[in-house]
């Protein structure tokens, strides 16, 4: 396991995809610096040309992507929302660029938008009676506020592709207390 990092930066593609789906980064170990620059590697490297890339190769590489942020996650914790975060701006981006594929999981926009909302620290309820007054709270509910508006951005990105999915009104609860956030 100790190579499992090393030499992120000459990877291709499809040798990321083959290193994070490998069955040994279930016990993989490592610091959150290294687990970032996993990520942004193989985030760069599937978003350099995202055309280019065959329908088998999309599979192998969804399966890879979220070995590697659960391995991430599992190693390191949450990060606040780190490898979920990752994961919902590169699935928002990849939906932008290449559009909505029901056939590929990461070019599908409704998870970006389920995620997101499963993921927020509060009801809208409860942000709309703290945001605007969110100078005075304290540091833990200022966090949670700040979360709600970094979930929001990479679904407000889908909005056209989100308007009659089930939960858009949920959404948009949020999204009107976009400006008041911090």
């Amino acid at each position: 396991m100790s190579g499992l990092f090393d030499g992120l930066g000459r990877l291709d593609l499809d040798a990321h995809a083959r290193r994070w789906s490998a069955a040994g980064t279930d016990d993989a170990h490592g610091g959150v610096s290294q687990w970032v620059a996993a990520a942004q590697q193989f985030a760069a490297r599937i978003q350099a040309d995202p055309a280019g890339v065959s329908d088998e190769q999309w599979r192998s590489i969804a399966e890879a992507w979220t070995a590697l942020l659960a391995a991430a996650e599992r190693a390191t914790g949450t990060q606040r929302n780190e490898w979920l975060l990752r994961d919902l701006w590169l699935r928002s981006w990849l939906v932008q660029e290449v559009g909505p594929r029901a056939d590929v999981p990461l070019f599908d926009p409704g998870p970006v938008l389920e995620r997101a909302l499963d993921a927020m620290p509060m009801s809208p309820e409860e942000a709309a009676e703290l945001a605007p007054r969110w100078r005075e709270l304290a540091h833990a509910q200022m966090r949670a506020l700040r979360m709600i508006r970094l979930l929001l951005a990479p679904v407000h990105a889908l909005a056209r592709l989100l308007a009659d999915h089930p939960r858009w009104r949920e959404f948009e609860a949020y999204q009107r207390l976009a400006g008041e956030l911090p």
